[in-house]
């Protein structure tokens, strides 16, 4: 059965997120799952609205990376918002 991960985990989450997404504003809605050694890790990630593509994928990017670096078994999905669209639900700011 899927369950949440442990606190210790999403606090380090966290960490990761703040310290590698330069350039964007702010973090929300971020979940996790366990299923079996693989972590699901989701969240919304707000850029200015004025970002280009390319520049908000390698936001993506260097989070994406930086979280499997550190969590074994990470799957990740970011979604992107720009600024003045996001739909604010437990706000991380950045």
């Amino acid at each position: 059965m899927d369950v949440a991960a442990p606190a210790e985990t999403v606090a380090r989450l966290r960490g990761i997120i703040g310290d590698h997404a330069q350039g964007a504003l702010e973090v929300h809605d971020l979940r996790t799952r366990l299923t079996g050694h693989t972590t699901f890790v989701e969240f919304h990630l707000v850029v200015p609205g004025s970002l280009g593509v390319a520049e908000a994928h390698a936001i993506c990017d260097r989070i994406e990376e930086a979280i499997q670096a550190e969590v074994e078994g990470a799957v990740v999905t970011i979604h992107v918002e720009p600024e003045g669209k996001a739909k604010h639900s437990g706000v991380l700011v950045l």
